[in-house]
């Protein structure tokens, strides 16, 4: 469910889609021949939240992962995805939920691929 979620909101900021065409955002995982730089995104858990009379809605934690061969640039698509997720609620996509917080965040670069990484971690609750 939330992984719809995360494909609109991302591919609506127009400012991220100047370096990142929508083409080049999958979910899990990208295609092998994709030109960087490109973002993939997982959800990590969903855990649900219930009481006597039912379901109260799922806590998600999802991750957007950038992969790009510039580490400015790499910078500035780490802002745009910020900029593009953090504190949105509302109805998107059919999906109704509560703000989306950042949790996270983690920097690496892959010698053997020389591809600059940035892992982003969001938690919200789907209601």
């Amino acid at each position: 469910m939330i992984g719809k979620v995360i494909a609109h909101l991302l591919k609506a900021n127009a400012d991220l889609l100047v370096i990142v065409p929508a083409g080049n955002i999958y979910p899990y995982v990208m295609n092998e021949d994709t030109h960087l730089p490109a973002i993939i995104y997982t959800i990590d858990s969903v855990t649900p939240g219930y009481d006597k009379d039912g379901w109260l809605g799922d806590e998600c934690v999802f991750s957007v992962v950038t992969f790009c061969d510039n580490y400015t640039t790499l910078q500035s698509i780490a802002l745009e995805i910020r900029q593009a997720l953090e504190l949105k609620d509302g109805t998107h996509e059919g999906i109704t939920l509560r703000n989306i917080y950042l949790t996270g965040q983690l920097e690496g670069f892959n010698i053997q691929e020389d591809v600059f990484l940035n892992k982003q971690t969001f938690s919200t609750e789907i209601i």
